[in-house]
């Protein structure tokens, strides 16, 4: 939250830097609001931008253009393990469920959460909104629709013992299991596919060369394919002494193939990134691997081409959760809430539900 309030703050005040900057679907709208970047439709090829613009769309104008894109929930897993069992990637959560058990019997398991740690929101959001759910609707007001079928699915999985007792792909205990070759799924956020270039050990016995990535498996008739897990938009600080540069710079950003290739590769010394912008012809090339890096743990699969082609597919259909500047405290609320339910058992999925509504409240 530093980077935005410091934003914020220089922007408040009319200073001229940055130019050009990054900001989150979460703060964005703020940003917007009170009229600190520069209206875009001038350099915005929407016929060939994702439609994953209303946290910028106001009184007609557009003030961002998306940067990370191919950041939807997947599924991961273990191929050498999957074909020993003679299991296969997922379609339904049900089968995801099924495997699970299956992969228990043989000592594994299909992911990991801890509900002790403020993590632990990432799980249940990614639950809820794969069951066609909301925190927030599209006006801005507190749903958390289906949260109940949420939590009463977590409790399912968490009572099977199915996961690992840690943060998935965010914490030193999931990576010691992991490269111990304790998890055999991982189903997630596709930004978390380069988290393994970095922390998967290829000494380990985690299965390095033999990930494999997959489309989110279904959780229910009327959910989505998947869901944008967030999004990053470029904008331009609305008092630039340099409105043309500036407009020069985000349009190559977000609106070239060579910008979406590059993305798809950065690899710089303390940052590793592997997505796709919001630019449909630059994903259309990453689809094909043209310039795509490839992953040795996933055995050389050029996963952003991958994640690439499943948004493609998707993209007509692909949801983005309303979020704005409360989110980072409701997913606070949330999972104090789920931690009291788990740890102490103070709630039931119902009671649970209605306490995460009455704290939200009171923001």
């Amino acid at each position: 939250d530093e980077y935005p309030t410091k934003m914020k703050i220089a922007m408040s005040q009319g200073d001229s830097v940055p130019d050009v900057l990054i900001v989150h679907d979460l703060f964005i709208r703020q940003f917007v609001e009170a009229g600190y970047l520069m209206e875009l439709s001038s350099i915005l090829d929407r016929e060939n931008t994702l439609d994953v613009l209303t946290p910028v769309s106001f009184n007609g104008g557009v003030y961002g253009i998306p940067n990370q894109v191919t950041n939807q929930f997947i599924f991961m897993y273990r191929g050498d393990v999957y074909d020993q069992l003679g299991l296969a990637a997922p379609a339904t959560f049900d089968e995801y469920f099924a495997q699970a058990q299956i992969l228990k019997e043989a000592g594994y398991y299909a992911g990991a959460w801890d509900p002790s740690k403020p993590g632990c929101v990432n799980l249940f959001l990614n639950y809820l909104y794969m069951l066609g759910g909301d925190v927030l609707d599209t006006e801005g007001n507190v749903s958390l629709n289906k949260a109940e079928e949420t939590i009463a699915l977590l409790q399912k999985c968490y009572d099977a013992g199915i996961w690992h007792k840690s943060e998935q792909s965010n914490s030193d205990e999931y990576w010691t299991a992991f490269n111990a070759g304790k998890i055999a799924a991982f189903p997630g956020a596709a930004a978390h596919v380069a988290y393994y270039e970095t922390n998967a050990d290829p000494n380990g016995q985690g299965g390095y060369g033999s990930l494999r990535i997959a489309p989110a498996m279904k959780f229910s008739a009327d959910g989505p394919d998947t869901y944008l897990n967030n999004t990053e938009l470029w904008a331009i600080n609305a008092k630039t002494k340099y409105p043309n540069a500036a407009r020069m710079v985000v349009s190559y950003l977000t609106q070239t193939v060579e910008a979406a290739q590059k993305c798809a590769n950065i690899d710089e010394e303390g940052l590793m990134a592997r997505f796709g912008t919001g630019y449909l012809p630059g994903l259309e090339v990453l689809a094909k691997g043209e310039g795509v890096a490839a992953s040795e743990p996933f055995g050389g699969e050029k996963t952003v081409a991958v994640l690439a082609q499943d948004i493609l597919d998707k993209a007509d259909s692909i949801l983005l959760p309303y979020v704005d500047v409360r989110s980072s405290e409701i997913n606070t609320i949330i999972a104090e809430v789920l931690g009291e339910m788990f740890l102490k058992g103070t709630y039931t999925p119902e009671t649970a539900a209605a306490e995460m509504r009455a704290r939200i409240g009171k923001i």
